[in-house]
């Protein structure tokens, strides 16, 4: 149990620094949608450095996720805005919108900021699993002489589909895997790191694939 705490808490976030250092050796390089997802990842990691800091105050986190979902959900659909055109542009605006007043109706009115926000997160996975189809569909369509691998943003869009499909039941049962006590949380949480160490693997490739 000793290291799965120290791998859920401190290896897995830290993976992070993984894509973000690449990004930083090439960043004159980056296009646009690429500095924005760098600066998703210093955010997140931020964020991360915090969650894990509060607890050795005794200090409830729950309030970083409430924080969190909404700018998190900005950063990616401000990413997936330079890869849509046209209508796709606005909706995702408003979904911005909806989502950000539904997670403060969230935290004020249902969930309290006590519990973590599962609620608006759901949500928010769903809609950035939607984000990744669509690219997917987009791209299929489009006549290329370049592999599916030589894409720096295909490799971004599979992490983030990857990430969010896979972690959809983490942010429905979060509050419920509360109630089976720390030896069942620990391993369910242990499975669910790694599919973000493979995440932050995945983004790393997309930015060294990256070309201006």
């Amino acid at each position: 149990m000793t290291f799965l705490y120290y791998y859920i808490y401190y290896i897995t976030p830290a993976s992070i620094a993984i894509p973000i250092i690449i990004a930083l050796l090439r960043y004159k390089l980056l296009t646009p949608p690429f500095k924005v997802l760098f600066w998703f990842l210093v955010f997140s990691g931020t964020a991360n450095t915090v969650n894990v800091i509060l607890p050795q105050f005794h200090i409830p986190n729950a309030i970083v996720f409430h924080i969190y979902t909404p700018i998190e959900f900005t950063f990616i659909s401000l990413f997936y805005n330079y890869l849509f055109m046209g209508a796709w542009q606005k909706i995702m605006l408003t979904l911005v919108i909806v989502l950000g007043i539904f997670c403060l109706v969230d935290f004020i009115f249902i969930q309290n900021g006590i519990q973590v926000d599962t609620y608006p997160g759901t949500v928010e996975a769903i809609i950035i699993i939607a984000y990744s189809v669509l690219y997917l569909n987009q791209q299929s369509n489009i006549e290329t002489n370049n592999s599916w691998g030589q894409s720096g943003l295909n490799w971004v869009n599979i992490a983030f589909l990857i990430y969010y499909g896979c972690g959809l039941f983490m942010f429905i049962s979060t509050n419920y895997l509360m109630q089976f006590g720390p030896t069942v949380n620990f391993i369910v949480w242990s499975v669910f790191d790694t599919i973000l160490v493979v995440e932050s693997i995945l983004f790393a490739t997309g930015f060294y694939k990256c070309k201006t």
